[in-house]
């Protein structure tokens, strides 16, 4: 593999800084590009010169998945650069067709608010989410298994939805870039990452075993935080972590029939601002996963236990 550069570029989320990783190869190769704010792009640029590189030399920029602090810049490398931007075929419409003012998803989000018995004073607007700046980009498909060189090594692209549908992780002959499908100091959100799928939880626990599967050995690069090893203890500790806020969802539905904005308040506590929805999206995937299961029930938009399970 090519000498690759972990650059650690801020964020206004809760996940803390993006890592974004380069790859010396040819073309000069960008995975990730951080949050779409000036902000970010310039701390991009004084720490390709802190690593002796020139943005301008970027010509290809693969992206793990749709998400704004993932796909942010691309948009402004490309304008610069003239870079091939790649994503997973799924989510290609996203960066071409970008939401630049954030309406569809805030008109998106008060539906789903509706649905899970949000309190209305909940409701969310363009205020509550950072500012932005991000224009659509050109961008080329990626398809599970496609492999991509990198000087005398391959990338190969690996589909492992969950956190979004179109989530990809790349693996080369040691390294598994991650994006955020597996990090190692917090659980990525299942639910909210892709609020318009559904069997999202169930997706994720089946990547999480694929990546199992294929990388135990792989130092991962994930899309936050520092490289780790071990992949294979953590993705048991991110399915054992599910499997245990599944049997707590069984336990505070117990003998009540409950919507998806109560379950939320029972499973995480008071919920403020952007927490309301990730913690009712998350909610709202394990009770889906459930009734899949045939553990509880869902009577129009309220929850109760099963038969079986009560």
């Amino acid at each position: 593999m090519p000498p690759v550069h972990a650059l650690r570029v801020s964020n206004p989320f809760f996940e803390g800084a993006n890592t974004i990783y380069v790859i010396e190869s040819d073309p000069l190769t960008l995975i990730d590009t951080g949050v779409a704010t000036q902000i970010a792009y310039d701390r991009l640029i004084a720490q390709f010169e802190e690593n002796d590189l020139r943005i301008a030399d970027v010509g290809r920029i693969i992206l793990t998945h749709k998400h704004i602090d993932h796909i942010g810049n691309a948009w402004r490398i490309q304008e610069q650069t003239g870079a091939e931007v790649l994503i997973h075929e799924s989510e290609l419409k996203s960066i071409e067709n970008v939401d630049e003012q954030g309406d569809r998803f805030i008109t998106l989000l008060n539906r789903r608010f509706e649905v899970w018995d949000v309190p209305s004073r909940q409701y969310a607007d363009n205020k509550q989410m950072p500012p932005w700046e991000i224009k659509p980009t050109r961008g080329s498909a990626l398809q599970d298994g496609q492999k991509i060189d990198v000087g005398d090594e391959v990338l190969q692209v690996i589909h492992t939805p969950g956190h979004t549908m179109g989530s990809i992780c790349l693996l080369s002959e040691r390294h598994l870039f991650s994006g955020d499908h597996v990090l190692e100091k917090i659980s990525p959100n299942v639910g909210g990452g892709d609020i318009r799928q559904d069997g999202l939880l169930r997706h994720f626990l089946q990547s999480l075993q694929r990546v199992q599967d294929l990388a135990s050995s792989h130092l991962v690069m994930p899309g936050h935080g520092q490289p780790f090893e071990n992949v294979t203890q953590r993705c048991i500790d991110l399915a054992r972590h599910h499997e245990e806020r599944l049997l707590k969802t069984c336990e505070v539905l117990s003998d009540r029939t409950m919507s998806v904005y109560e379950v939320a308040s029972e499973l995480f506590g008071e919920l403020d601002d952007f927490h309301v929805f990730l913690g009712c999206a998350e909610a709202n995937a394990h009770l889906e996963y459930l009734v899949e299961e045939g553990l509880v029930e869902k009577d129009e938009n309220r929850y109760r236990l099963g038969a079986q399970t009560s």
